[in-house]
């Protein structure tokens, strides 16, 4: 069952309005304090000092997965905390589901550039934390967070046409997948490749993501991954092995 957080509150002069943001990551700077890299509905992503917070009369329980709502001060890319404010109930993850939410925030730092604000992706990262507090996660939920990111990001996979010829995709005909192309029809000479049934493609399209459907998205939306991260690797990934 999720608890509800601490107000966390470090007082101080001049600070900005309140905005919501989640914490992706932090990590030790200095001798008492932390980096927390945020992720914030309207700023975007940005990493945010927070003085004291490994004090011992700190007031700071930053957890990961939970709501906040954050002040800040400052006026270059590093800002410091002035206020940061529980916002609701703490997503509570575990197993599994706690891998996929730790690789989905290492994702999203990796990608998002700093004060790019992406509403969207920000209200369905909520929502696919909220899916992952349940045991009967389906990884169709994580297959099509990936799809919408990597289409707000300009790297959106055509499921319906042959990218080549603009010819609907046929459910008895065989495609082959290219990064930032689509979907070509499968032909002799290209052994390396997977052919892929396109009755597969379009049950994708069609959001109806079955065992053999969840397999084929996983593998197409890992090579577009990959190649957005540019060969740089995520650790999490470690951890489902």
């Amino acid at each position: 069952m999720s608890e509800p957080f601490k107000v966390w509150v470090i007082t101080m002069s001049g600070s900005d309005n309140f905005h919501a943001a989640y914490i992706l990551h932090s990590r030790k700077y200095r001798d008492t304090s932390l980096l927390i890299e945020l992720f914030s509905r309207d700023e975007g992503r940005y990493t945010l000092v927070a003085r004291g917070a490994r004090g011992k009369k700190s007031k700071f329980n930053l957890q990961l997965f939970s709501p906040v709502m954050v002040s800040s001060f400052g006026r270059g890319e590093l800002k410091t905390a002035s206020a940061i404010e529980s916002n609701g109930l703490g997503y509570q993850l575990s197993g599994k589901n706690l891998f996929i939410g730790l690789y989905i925030n290492e994702l999203l730092f990796h990608v998002l550039g700093k004060f790019d604000p992406f509403p969207n992706i920000f209200d369905r990262y909520g929502d696919l934390l909220a899916k992952l507090q349940s045991d009967a996660f389906a990884t169709s939920n994580l297959r099509l967070f990936e799809l919408s990111l990597l289409a707000d990001l300009g790297y959106g996979i055509s499921f319906d046409v042959e990218s080549l010829t603009g010819d609907p995709i046929m459910p008895d005909k065989y495609y082959f997948y290219f990064i930032e192309d689509g979907f070509h029809y499968a032909l002799e000479g290209k052994r390396n490749l997977r052919p892929i049934e396109g009755k597969h493609i379009l049950a994708i399209a069609q959001g109806k993501i079955d065992i053999k459907g969840d397999k084929i998205l996983r593998d197409i939306v890992r090579q577009s991954v990959d190649h957005l991260l540019g060969g740089k690797p995520l650790n999490s990934r470690k951890l489902f092995a």
